[in-house]
């Protein structure tokens, strides 16, 4: 305990996280560090985690995707639950958990990231209202199958700052949202009133280090400015200053109208030629996400912001930093940043717009790349609004800000700046610009009135290392899975291949349920040694659970084999593709369990070590290598023509039957090849036989498939790679899954070819 109270913040917010299953809010004023404490838990973390923030642009800048694309919620007010007396106002469009259940079609990958998810970290927590947070609770409550705790057991992780943007909520929707909560601030989310997240503040501050400037912004920030405050910010007022060009000054407004204006007339009052320059935007990329503009237009002289950091890391210039463009050419950007001695000449940069996914060998959460947008980082800066000026540092600010809308703005635009000394202030302050909302200044008093951090953190952290273990030994979740699959054996056997293996997945059941009988005798164990609750309880909890993953996990290890003996068994059948999968599936569930008990003892003995636990750690534990090997047999398919011939087989009505003597009967493949042969496109073929392309895809891939026809005379052949490099990532012939993975520029038509072509290779 006495450890824990020399910790910084960072480090202390870091422990909860890996120790506990404690939600937590980390905050911290601008330029305090919260952006590079997500990089590091990310990196680093052992539990499975995903990044999620409020809206596209967000989503892009924290390295995650939208609450909404994650959960698949629609958009419009949440109502967490209706009683027959209440009287809803019309004409505003609310969902129910009802009707977001209703519409719920997630597909198995979405699924298994949401089952297996530990930990969601949402990042600008300051735009996120209290009903969206409520919806994400349904959502994993009803996936996870666990309404008994918030969220559903998965731990939240809040980043960002109060003081900055709130939600926005129209009148029409408080209207209807006030009548269950308190404020549209996160914290008034019902899913937290019975387990509020710890409040954690970091408190260095990196970009100020004058101490008059930072005890102004603390005053600002807690609603407690004094006359002083007001006659310092005073000071720097200057009705209608204009920076010279030369002066390297921004300013800040409150419009996004307002500063585009200004951008435009300063770069039209330059003399010289426009370049335009454009965003190369490859495969998935939503215009809302878009990170700049699609087109930048540019002249020599014009004043530009750089808006990413030097991803060379050579701290040539930073997020928010100013320059001046010295030279400009069609495939060329030239600028001066401000300070500099040399030019520098522009690299482009990609912005990534990810999904996540399950990596199939090892069933962990991954990131998936869908799609990019390549651009120069810049964009005109003589103007720029507050909003969009989070997360930028700048020298020197004129701020505009008289016509201030929301509360706290003008806190979010002067701690913008590293120092008062580049501020110019250009219109009286608007008091409700400078006041914070109250909800807010309330909130911020759950920091004084919580128990000692140090306090909690070692309950919370005995607490989760018990759950963890009970948890790991726990085969109840196991045993329903694979009841449900015995369950699954409900057709006649002539109707099905899969039916004709009753027997062998009764006997898997068995299996389970007889060591299921020794697990639970195992979990009273590890409720009685905790109850001594000291390091010779901890010891011996040591002892037995080494005993026990000694003897459970090779019985897991066997079970999984026989899962991967039978799929190799079934793959040597025809039609009894979704049958495989379904093994694969129940597969990855001993696996799960495997890897459960691994962690648990890991995190035990780290306990007694005084160590941290780290991603990297654990895969040393999960004897990949071996599963690698396993995984890569499961998804080598033998009668590879004939799987094709499944997947993508026109499958003909059956026809009425006629008197006379049958027609000889013409395949229609060979007509579909016959026109091909004579130089005709897919498109061409199907519009002359009156049928869809993807039915005429289907034949040709019949063709591929016995290598009678290439697939690059079909499809274009960067197309035809993309597909393959997607086949072989996921080790996947599923169209659904690919077709999720690669987007909507490909076709199910498309994918059978690659799906044809890649059965062949290697033959």
């Amino acid at each position: 305990m006495e450890e824990n109270k020399h910790l910084q913040p960072a480090e202390l917010a870091a422990r909860f996280i890996n120790h506990t299953a404690r939600h937590i809010f980390l905050t911290g004023k601008a330029g305090t560090g919260k952006t590079t404490f997500l990089r590091n838990i990310v990196a680093h973390t052992h539990k499975k985690a995903v990044i999620v923030a409020p809206t596209g642009i967000a989503a892009i800048n924290a390295a995650g995707v939208t609450i909404h694309s994650l959960f698949q919620l629609p958009f419009g007010a949440y109502v967490p639950r209706i009683t027959p007396e209440q009287e809803l106002p019309s004409g505003v469009h609310y969902n129910t958990p009802k009707s977001i259940v209703r519409h719920l079609n997630m597909n198995s990958i979405k699924r298994r990231i949401l089952l297996d998810l530990e930990l969601l970290i949402i990042d600008e927590v300051s735009m996120l209202r209290a009903d969206l947070l409520d919806a994400i609770d349904m959502v994993l409550r009803y996936v996870r199958k666990n309404n008994a705790q918030s969220f559903g057991g998965v731990q939240l992780l809040f980043i960002g700052d109060l003081y900055q943007l709130p939600p926005v909520v129209k009148n029409q929707e408080w209207e209807l949202l006030g009548k269950f909560y308190q404020s549209a601030f996160f914290f008034d989310a019902l899913a937290l009133q019975s387990n509020p997240p710890i409040y954690i503040e970091l408190e260095k501050i990196y970009r100020q280090a004058d101490e008059t400037f930072i005890r102004l912004l603390n005053n600002l920030r807690n609603n407690i400015s004094t006359e002083e405050d007001f006659l310092l910010l005073k000071s720097y007022y200057k009705e209608h200053y204009k920076s010279s060009p030369n002066d390297n000054y921004i300013t800040l407004t409150t419009h996004n109208s307002k500063a585009d204006r200004m951008n435009r007339d300063h770069l039209k009052a330059l003399q010289g030629k426009s370049f335009f320059y454009h965003a190369n935007i490859e495969r998935e990329f939503a215009e809302g996400a878009y990170p700049i503009e699609k087109t930048l237009e540019l002249k020599i002289g014009a004043q530009v912001m750089f808006i990413k950091n030097d991803p060379k890391g050579e701290m040539r210039f930073f997020n928010g930093k100013l320059a001046i463009v010295t030279n400009l050419g069609s495939d060329f950007i030239e600028v001066l940043p401000d300070g500099n001695k040399y030019p520098l000449v522009l690299d482009q940069y990609s912005w990534k717009n990810i999904r996540y996914t399950t990596n199939k060998t090892t069933n962990e959460i991954e990131e998936e790349e869908i799609g990019t947008f390549t651009h120069y980082p810049l964009k005109l800066a003589w103007a720029i609004t507050v909003h969009k000026s989070q997360g930028l540092t700048f020298d020197k600010a004129i701020i505009d800000i008289g016509d201030a809308f929301a509360p706290g703005q003008i806190y979010v635009a002067l701690s913008r700046l590293r120092s008062l000394d580049g501020l110019v202030l250009t219109s009286h302050l608007n008091s409700r610009a400078i006041k914070q909302d109250q909800h807010v200044t309330y909130y911020t008093r759950t920091k004084e009135l919580q128990e000692s951090l140090s306090v909690q953190i070692v309950k919370e952290a005995d607490a989760f290392l018990k759950q963890s273990l009970l948890q790991a030994f726990n085969l109840g979740m196991l045993d329903n899975y694979v009841y449900e699959h015995v369950f699954s054996y409900s057709k006649d056997e002539k109707r099905s291949v899969k039916q004709t293996h009753l027997q062998w997945a009764v006997k898997l059941q068995q299996e389970v349920i007889a060591l299921k009988v020794h697990a639970d005798k195992f979990l009273k164990q590890i409720e009685r040694l905790f109850t001594l609750n000291d390091m010779d309880g901890f010891h011996l909890l040591m002892e037995r659970t080494h005993a026990a993953a000694h003897y459970f996990n090779p019985i897991l290890v066997k079970l999984s084999d026989y899962i991967f003996v039978h799929i190799e068994q079934v793959k040597q059948q025809k039609q009894t593709k979704e049958y495989l999968y379904e093994l694969i599936d129940l597969e990855a569930m001993f696996y799960e369990q495997f890897k459960k008990i691994r962690k648990a003892k890991a995190m035990l003995q780290a306990k007694l070590a005084d160590e941290e636990i780290s991603k990297e750690n654990l895969a040393d534990l999960y004897e990949l290598a071996k599963r690698e090997e396993q995984m890569k047999k499961v998804y080598s398919l033998p009668n590879k023509e004939e799987l094709v011939r499944e997947d993508v087989a026109l499958k003909s009505k059956p026809k009425k039957k006629t008197g006379g003597a049958k027609a000889p009967k013409i395949d229609t493949k060979e007509v579909t090849l016959a026109l091909f042969n004579e130089g005709k496109t897919p498109t061409e073929i199907a519009l002359e036989r009156k049928m869809t392309r993807a039915t005429i895809e289907g034949h040709l891939a019949h063709y591929i498939a016995k290598q009678e026809i290439s697939a690059d005379k079909v499809i274009p052949k960067h197309k035809l790679e993309t597909i393959l490099h997607a086949i072989r990532k996921l080790k996947s012939i599923k169209l659904n899954e690919l077709r999720d993975h690669l987007g909507k520029s490909y076709d199910f038509g498309e994918i059978k070819i690659a799906i044809a072509a890649f059965m062949v290779e290697g033959e």
